[in-house]
C-alpha cells in the first residue's frame, strides 16, 4: 500500500493529466466525510454531493469494499471514488467529478428544481456553477475511475470491477450542455462497430471507448436523461442485431437475443445500468458471431439445434425433439453433434443451462431451487453439483462472489 505522501504525488500528476483533457474536479474528504481539499473553487458543488446522501453513501461503502464506486444522480449527474487505506482502516476518500453523463435540457433541470424549497442564493451559485462541468462518457469516467483506483492503491483494475450505486436522497441539478458533435465522425465509428459485429471481430473495444466518447447518444425530445439513454440504447441495439444476422447469426437467435437485452434495457432505473447492459449486448453478439465465424465445421443443421437449445434452456429438452427437428435420426445426430462440437448433446445442454443459471444468480433474487427447477435440474442439490463442477464454486458462493 503506497503511503500518504506517495499517494499525493500520484494525486497531483493525476488531476496533471486530467486537466489536459477536460475540467474534471478532485476532491479528498477525511474518513468522516470532511473535505480536506480540492481543485475546485465551486463548494456549492460540495454542498450538492453532500445534500443527495453521496457522502454517507461513500463513507459506508468504503468502510467494507475497496473497490472504485460510481454514484449517479437524476439529470445524469455522477461521481467516480476512490478509497485510501492505512492499517486496514479507511483513512481518505478521493472523488472525480461531477461530471453529466448526458445532455440535458434547461427544461429538465428547471423541473427538477422545482422540486425543493431551495434559497434564490443557492440557485444562483448552483446555476453559476453548471456550465463548469464537463459531460464525459460512463466508459470514459470508468476509465478515470481505475486509474484514480491505481494512484491511491497501486493495484491494476479493470472497468468491471467498478461498484455503481444510484444516490438515494433526491437529485442534484444538472447543466444543459450542448457540445457540438462531427456527425461525419459519429457515422463513421458506427460504421466501425457494426463492422465489428459483422466480422465478430473480438478487438472492438477502442473503437467502443472512441465511439463513446464522440457521442452521448440520441438527443430525445423531452431532454430527460433516462428517456434519452433507452432511445439511445435500443436504437444501438436494434443496429447490432441487423449487423450480427448480416455476420451468420440466424434471424431466430438474434431477434431473440436482442429482445431479452432491449427488455432489460426498458427495465432499467439508471443510464449507468443502460450502459452496462447495451456493452454486455455488444460484447455477447460480436462473440456469438465470432463462434459462428471460426468454427466452420459446424454445419447449419447442428449450428441450428445450437440455437434452439440455448433458446430453451427453460424447456424440457429431448434428443428425440432436437433430431426431428435436425432431421436426423437420434443415433446420426448424436455422432454429428460430437463429431462438430466438441462435446455430446447432453454435455452441450449442461454447459448452457450453467451459463444461464450464472445470468439467474446475478440479475434475479430466485432462489437456488427456483433456479434449478426453471432450468429443469431433477432437484437443488444435483443443480449445486453440476454448478460447482463447471464453475468450480457452489452456486451460492458464485452469487456471492459477484455482489462483492
Amino acid at each position: 500500500m503506497p503511503t500518504p505522501a506517495l499517494v499525493d504525488q500520484n494525486l497531483a500528476l493525476f488531476q496533471e493529466l486530467l486537466s489536459c483533457g477536460s475540467s474534471v474536479y478532485l476532491w479528498t474528504f477525511d474518513p468522516d466525510g470532511k473535505l480536506i481539499r480540492s481543485n475546485c473553487t465551486d463548494l456549492v458543488l460540495n454542498t450538492i454531493f453532500e445534500q443527495i446522501g453521496c457522502v454517507e453513501q461513500m463513507l459506508a461503502y468504503g468502510r467494507s469494499h475497496t473497490a472504485p464506486l460510481v454514484l449517479g444522480a437524476p439529470l445524469g449527474l455522477m461521481w467516480c471514488m476512490a478509497f485510501e487505506y492505512q492499517s486496514g482502516e479507511l483513512y481518505r476518500c478521493h472523488v472525480i467529478g461531477p461530471v453529466f453523463n448526458t445532455e440535458v435540457s434547461q427544461r429538465a433541470i428547471d423541473e427538477e428544481f422545482s422540486r425543493y424549497n431551495l434559497n434564490l442564493s443557492f440557485k444562483i451559485q448552483v446555476y453559476d456553477a453548471l456550465p463548469k462541468l464537463p459531460v464525459l462518457s460512463t466508459v470514459l469516467l470508468f476509465r478515470y475511475g481505475v486509474m484514480l483506483h491505481y494512484c491511491v492503491t497501486g493495484e491494476k483494475l479493470c472497468a468491471d470491477d467498478i461498484q455503481m450505486h444510484q444516490s438515494g436522497h433526491g437529485a442534484a441539478p444538472a447543466q444543459h450542455a450542448y457540445h457540438k458533435r462531427d456527425r461525419h465522425k459519429v457515422y463513421e465509428n458506427e460504421r466501425a462497430l457494426l463492422r465489428m459485429v459483422r466480422e465478430g471481430d473480438l478487438n472492438y473495444r477502442s473503437i467502443l471507448n472512441r465511439a463513446s466518447q464522440l457521442s452521448p447518444g440520441v438527443r430525445a425530445c423531452n431532454g430527460q436523461p433516462i428517456a434519452q439513454a433507452m432511445v439511445s440504447c435500443t436504437t444501438f441495439l436494434s443496429l447490432v442485431v441487423r449487423a450480427a444476422i448480416e455476420g451468420g447469426l440466424s434471424p431466430e437467435m438474434a431477434y431473440a437475443v436482442g429482445d431479452s437485452y432491449i427488455q432489460s434495457v426498458m427495465n432499467a432505473k439508471t443510464v449507468a445500468e443502460m450502459g452496462s447492459i447495451t456493452n454486455a449486448a455488444y460484447d455477447d453478439f460480436i462473440r456469438r458471431v465470432h463462434k459462428g465465424r471460426h468454427n466452420p465445421r459446424v454445419s447449419p443443421q447442428i449450428q441450428s439445434c445450437c440455437d434452439y437449445i440455448e433458446l430453451n434452456l427453460e424447456e424440457p429438452l429431448s434428443l428425440a425433439k432436437l433430431a426431428e427437428r435436425a432431421g436426423y435420426t437420434e443415433y446420426h445426430l448424436s455422432r454429428k453433434f460430437k463429431q462438430e462440437v466438441g462435446v455430446n448433446i447432453h454435455e452441450f445442454i449442461r454447459f448452457a443451462r450453467v451459463e444461464r443459471a450464472k445470468t439467474m444468480l446475478n440479475a434475479t433474487e430466485l432462489t437456488i431451487a427456483g433456479i434449478a427447477e426453471r432450468l429443469h435440474f431433477c432437484s437443488a442439490s444435483h443443480f449445486s453439483h453440476i454448478f460447482q463442477q463447471v464453475t468450480g464454486m457452489p452456486p451460492r458462493q458464485w452469487r456471492a462472489s459477484q455482489k462483492e
